[in-house]
């Protein structure tokens, strides 16, 4: 028996639902690469992949965000892919590895890509379920690293040993809250809602976890939405209302369909609902972080 098919217990009919767990078990591959490489020294896991893997968000997730947590420390991308690369073939997959690294900006990362029915069929699908997936289609999995991490987060250490052992660092829940807040006011949407942001955003409300304000304000101010020492939570309000009345809930709810199963696509999504909901935020604003 193949490496990954020991490890991969579950094979789900729906297409969908099999490409969104075969995506996961490479992103925890790819985090057992980076945690090799010492990432998790100088970087922290964010977003929700993070949150689904560390904190059971109940939805897939697309792309791996991390943020550099040692100030002024140099991103050498291509020892990391070298890692990646040796991670990713000791389970027998074929995966390109793309540098991403624009001059001037903040981002940088990677680009993973490689066949779908080729990484379902390492891990164990049957061919009932390999003959719904196009010959030719991709699994792609973007990698986003923030050189410039605004100020104001927590992380905590981690230790994952199920269905792989690695540590990761990761950003601790009110931050990951901030970091999701910011992302639903200033998400520069084109074709698509990311319907996620807002699956998410409700979910933190929904299991009372205060929002960071500290470094919520931070990554306002980046963006130009807000002047330092000007934020409380009546503003956050005001921002949160302005931005839900502008949203596409038709788009929002076709993306969001992808990532979870048909019986959890939410049916009141408008803009009173999340008025509404963005109403029992709580918040933390502690003076103990970076």
């Amino acid at each position: 028996m193949k490496l990954l098919e020991s490890i991969v217990t579950e094979h789900p009919k729906n297409p969908v639902d099999a490409v969104n767990l075969a995506r996961q078990y490479l992103q925890e591959i790819v985090l057992c690469g980076l945690y090799r490489s010492n990432f998790f020294n100088y970087a922290a896991f964010q977003g929700g992949t993070s949150l689904r893997i560390f904190h059971d968000l109940d939805r897939f997730s697309e792309d791996l965000d991390f943020c550099v947590v040692e100030e002024g420390h140099k991103v050498d991308l291509e020892k990391i892919s070298g890692y990646l690369k040796d991670e990713i073939m000791s389970y027998g997959l074929e995966f390109n590895i793309q540098i991403r690294d624009v001059e001037g900006g903040n981002i940088c990362g990677f680009r993973i890509k490689g066949n779908t029915r080729d990484l379902l069929q390492a891990m164990g699908f049957p061919e009932s379920t390999l003959m719904l997936i196009h010959p030719k289609a991709l699994t792609d999995i973007k990698i986003d690293i923030d050189k410039e991490t605004p100020k104001g987060y927590k992380v905590e250490h981690v230790f994952k040993s199920y269905p792989f052992q690695y540590g990761a660092t990761i950003m601790d829940y009110p931050t990951l809250f901030a970091g999701k807040t910011s992302a639903v006011i200033t998400r520069h949407w084109k074709n698509r809602v990311k319907g996620r942001d807002l699956y998410d955003f409700e979910w933190y409300i929904g299991q009372n976890v205060p929002v960071n304000m500290r470094f919520l304000e931070s990554n306002l101010v980046r963006e130009g939405l807000i002047k330092e020492s000007e934020f409380n939570r009546e503003v956050l309000l005001e921002l949160l209302e302005d931005r839900f009345r502008v949203i596409d809930y038709n788009s929002a709810l076709e993306d969001i369909s992808l990532f979870v199963p048909s019986d959890k696509v939410p049916e009141n999504w408008s803009p009173e609902h999340f008025i509404e909901v963005s109403k029992r935020i709580q918040i933390d604003d502690r003076h103990r972080y970076r």
